[in-house]
């Protein structure tokens, strides 16, 4: 536990998308609800409990801006869930008979820069490390206190999965399991486990139909996060194996099961023991196969994690003595020398997040929106001169400032188009808008049929879309120059994506988002929210047309 909190707070920092956690909870703490602008329902944040969390501990520290707590509460999990982990190895090799243990897994976590990266980010990856934790050591404990109170807890716990990034109920669904075969519970008990694990998920999706009208939230729309791109998850973890030559310690893993479940005679243990690895290598399978991510290492620690909880600590024998040098070698390697390539400035796939924003911001700690808003200084200057004044702003790749009268019927005076969404929501105040460049809050952009480039980074909204959906239909066409792949659009595209917006399916997806809510709405978002969710809108304004107008 002291040494990742230590390497965590070395290598701290919060990256963009961190900041998009905290603009949502400012809307949440200034009464506004979770959403990222005034009068939209979009749900930005990925894991609704994280959101939730920092909203939380906004709220008791009287702080709105929560860019330095997430980092320093997701170092404080992380160091807990490390902590928690090796416990409950340690009860499932020496129960309580006091004997002598080897450090194996836990020195290839610690081996490892991207995990001490990922102990902060500001993103939730501190909280699915202490959830994971927190259910492997109820589950062994469980094998010394097999209660009816014992087993709805942690059942509980367990189906908290969902809620702290979807993705992770698989794992969820695993350990609840593991937990029937090991207890074989009765059925009134099995039946009140079930009802615990259920309710807080189940809850929340019902919420979520019925709130923003969709399933999952938007980032998994504009992430496709239900493709099929295997060559390219294989791709990612390559990326993540190579530079520390991890095959190692992974091919000597693979062995050690044959050697320790034999020692591990009841039933229960090995189900306990099978259950995380399990769990790790289905979600393994779900990452490779959906493509992985552009965020190097990050979306492949959890299962990392999974897959060595169960040989964290090992018993001590001569020949796991033999192995454990060679991983300790190979651990004090990997942290002092190997390390991640350095950006040659070029586009990548794959980057190392952490040294582009600390080259970004100049910082080599950048852990406070602070440090990012001065990159954007420009316009946050445009914004402010813009007071009063109903418009439509953002910046062209020459760093011009462009700005167009803002439609009436939106209720912020002003928006601002940000290609860095964490940071272009700091640099505004809540009442003013924030359209998402790429579609990670963005109703449309959420849904255009792009093929999947870079995850997250494949759905630019053209100037056509941000012009029908948010510029006054009277004002003129902006001129060219900016993060658009078409910069050059004509009016009768504008008009294109103005109509389609106004028909079909595209209408009720604007109204899902912006009427105001009711018992009706939410109905009618609950009620449709399957529908929507599988729409897709082709980036081309005169083929949407057609799709949805006739």
């Amino acid at each position: 536990m002291v040494l990742i909190a230590i390497l965590g707070y070395l290598t701290r920092w919060i990256c963009d998308d961190g900041l998009i956690f905290t603009r949502a909870v400012e809307q949440i703490l200034a009464g506004n609800g979770p959403v990222y602008n005034l009068g939209e329902r979009a749900e930005t944040s990925t894991s609704a409990l994280w959101q939730w969390l920092l909203a939380l501990a906004g709220f008791v520290f009287r702080q709105p801006d929560t860019s330095t707590i997430s980092w320093i509460l997701g170092l404080a999990l992380t160091a807990g869930g490390f902590g928690l982990a090796v416990d409950g190895a340690r009860r499932l090799h020496s129960g309580r008979s006091g004997a002598l243990l080897l450090p194996f897994g836990i020195l290839v976590l610690l081996g490892l820069r991207p995990v001490w990266e990922y102990a902060t980010s500001g993103l939730e990856t501190g909280l699915n490390t202490f959830w994971m934790a927190v259910c492997w050591w109820l589950l062994v404990r469980l094998r010394e206190n097999g209660s009816s109170r014992a087993v709805v807890c942690t059942a509980f716990t367990i189906g908290l999965g969902p809620l702290v990034r979807p993705d992770q109920a698989l794992v969820a669904a695993v350990f609840l399991v593991a937990l029937w075969l090991t207890v074989r519970p009765a059925w009134r008990l099995t039946l009140a486990a079930a009802g615990a694990a259920a309710a807080l998920p189940v809850g929340y999706e019902i919420f979520r139909m019925g709130f923003y009208g969709i399933l999952v939230p938007m980032p998994a729309l504009t992430k496709n996060a239900g493709e099929s791109l295997w060559g390219r998850g294989f791709a990612y973890l390559a990326d993540f194996a190579d530079p520390y030559f991890l095959w190692l310690p992974l091919a000597l893993a693979t062995v050690l099961p044959v050697v320790l479940f034999r020692r591990l005679p009841a039933r229960r243990d090995l189900v306990v023991a099978f259950a995380p690895v399990a769990a790790g290598l289905l979600h393994l399978v779900y990452v490779v196969k959906v493509g992985g991510d552009y965020m190097h290492a990050r979306m492949l620690l959890p299962a990392l994690f999974l897959l060595l909880l169960p040989i964290l600590v090992i018993p001590r024998s001569r020949r796991l003595g033999a192995v454990t040098m060679v991983i300790a070698l190979w651990a004090a390697l990997s942290a002092g020398f190997l390390r991640y390539p350095a950006p040659d400035g070029s586009v990548r796939p794959i980057d190392d997040e952490r040294a582009y924003y600390a080259a970004w911001t100049g910082r080599p700690n950048p852990t406070d929106s602070g440090d990012y808003v001065p990159k954007l200084q420009g316009l946050g200057n445009a914004v402010r001169a813009a007071s009063g004044q109903r418009s439509l702003i953002y910046q062209g790749v020459d760093n011009r400032i462009l700005t167009t009268p803002l439609r009436a019927g939106l209720p912020e005076q002003v928006m601002v188009v940000g290609v860095y969404l964490g940071t272009a929501g700091m640099l505004a105040p809540e009442q003013v808008g924030i359209v998402d460049f790429w579609g990670l809050a963005n109703p449309i952009g959420a849904r255009l049929d792009f093929p999947t480039r870079k995850p997250g980074h494949s759905k630019p909204l053209s100037n056509a879309w941000l012009l029908a959906d948010y510029a006054d239909p009277a004002a003129p066409v902006l001129p060219p120059g900016n993060f658009a792949i078409k910069s050059d659009v004509t009016p009768a595209e504008v008009a294109a994506a103005r109509h389609a917006l106004s028909c079909g399916d595209l209408a009720e997806i604007q109204r899902s988002a912006r009427e105001p809510m009711s018992f009706g709405r939410f109905w009618r978002n609950l009620t449709g929210a399957w529908h929507r969710t599988q729409v897709t809108v082709p980036p081309d304004p005169f083929e949407a047309e057609r799709k949805f107008c006739g």
